[in-house]
């Protein structure tokens, strides 16, 4: 996440420290769906709520952070238009950071959840409830602020026995999509060093940043923290699926990112998330245009080289389809990679140009990599990214569909992409 989150406001209110292991979050008793108990604050918001706070921070984001900028690069569209809520690619409600501490952390990026809040009784990093005395209180500040649907703030019913409760809104849900990470330890991203802690995310309770919008539709901002029940869903259907912890989609990209990838465009002129009708029978595709810096493309799951994942473990092969974005039949140029995202450690790369077609349908031309192929400083199956990168350092546009892991990959968090959809095209983001 970039700046500071609404988390870090509420630090000093829970038990510092580094992250510990954290268990499962407990199944709740007598529901059905696999209903689990958790924790959220919010990050972001409207400038119209936010400057109740100024002595939090400067404006415009008074030391709330910026749900607009994710990590798992999602919401980085195209610069020459500037990144807005109005052309990232989910609804801004929908945002969400899971704390990198949270046991299906891994490969979370495009992971969907059903969230809704929990009356009554807040929890700390531990057993103890919420102390309403200790570090900064959004109702002391501007308790008459009210959110984008002109609602007061309910009250606290344990105020004078400093602890924080939370009253909903109501037991509807919200559905979220995972755009980011909550980091429990906070690092310089040039230098790598540590510039604080992020005490809500480092806790043993499982945690997750929801963006303002959505915080707001299940209870009001001015509670900054509440208890949650949550469970992953289907993005396409909000079914309920397994806890597992956690899921990576052997399709990176179908008809837009899959479950588990992340999505990284750089020195790009222009890029597109997902640029209808582009792909595959008219299907989605993402597509960039390369200058001659020789920028690139990489999708990248996140922590997955641990056992229970390594979405390329017993991989053979990775298969997919590339066109010229402006029409051409020529195929373009480009060099494909694999490595290990977390580590920065890259295997060689491969270019299209020394390499022959599985298959051609129309201008698209479908390439089947063997894994064998890529010679890496490590094993295997600790590749967790593939990238696609300008070949000669000339200017080159293209499109990519159907990119899959042909092969299973490791145990537990797997699952095909045939029995789970996920990543729902909320909104169209040309």
């Amino acid at each position: 996440m970039r700046g500071l989150y609404m988390a870090a406001a509420l630090a000093a209110l829970l038990c510092t420290g580094r992250a510990a292991a954290q268990a499962d979050a407990p199944l709740i008793q007598g529901e059905s769906g696999g209903w689990r108990q958790g924790r959220a604050t919010f990050y972001g918001g409207p400038e119209r709520f936010l400057q109740n706070f100024p002595d939090r921070g400067p404006p415009p984001e008074y030391g709330f952070g910026d749900a607009l900028f994710g990590s798992c690069g999602y919401t980085q569209q195209n610069y020459t238009e500037g990144v807005t809520y109005d052309n990232v690619p989910f609804p801004k409600e929908s945002l969400a950071a899971l704390a990198n501490v949270d046991v299906d952390f891994p490969g979370s990026c495009g992971r969907c959840y059903e969230v809704r809040c929990k009356n009554g009784l807040v929890l700390a990093n531990g057993t103890q409830i919420f102390n309403t005395t200790q570090g900064y209180s959004l109702p002391a500040h501007a308790p008459n602020a009210t959110d984008d649907y002109g609602r007061h703030w309910l009250g606290n019913p344990t105020e004078d026995l400093q602890e924080q409760s939370v009253l909903c809104w109501n037991q509807s849900s919200l559905f979220v999509v995972v755009t980011d990470n909550c980091p429990c330890i906070q690092t310089d991203p040039n230098t790598g060093a540590v510039t604080g802690t992020n005490s809500p995310c480092c806790g043993n309770i499982y945690h997750m940043d929801l963006s303002y919008w959505g915080f707001e539709q299940l209870a009001h901002p001015l509670n900054g923290i509440m208890m949650t029940e949550f469970r992953p869903v289907s993005c396409d259907t909000h079914q309920p699926l397994q806890f597992n912890p956690g899921f990576i989609n052997s399709t990176i990209y179908g008809d837009k990112v899959e479950t588990g990838w992340a999505w990284f465009p750089y020195k790009q002129n222009t890029d597109n998330f997902w640029l209808p009708g582009a792909g595959i029978g008219g299907s989605n595709a993402t597509c960039i245009e390369l200058g001659p810096k020789a920028g690139g493309l990489t999708f990248a799951s996140r922590k997955a080289a641990q056992s229970g994942y390594q979405p390329f473990g017993q991989a053979s092969a990775v298969e997919f389809w590339l066109k010229d974005k402006n029409g051409s039949s020529t195929i373009p140029d480009i060099t494909v990679g694999a490595g290990n995202y977390d580590d920065k450690k890259y295997c060689s790369s491969l270019k299209t140009s020394s390499l022959t077609p599985v298959q051609r349908q129309g201008i698209y031309a479908q390439f089947s990599i063997p894994i064998s192929s890529f010679q890496c400083p490590f094993d295997k199956s600790q590749i967790t990214q593939v990238g696609f990168q300008n070949a000669d350092g000339q200017l080159v546009s293209f499109c990519l569909d159907d990119i899959k892991i042909v092969g299973s990959g490791g145990s537990g968090g797997q699952v095909s992409a045939s029995s789970v959809q996920t990543g729902r095209r909320l909104k169209t983001a040309a």
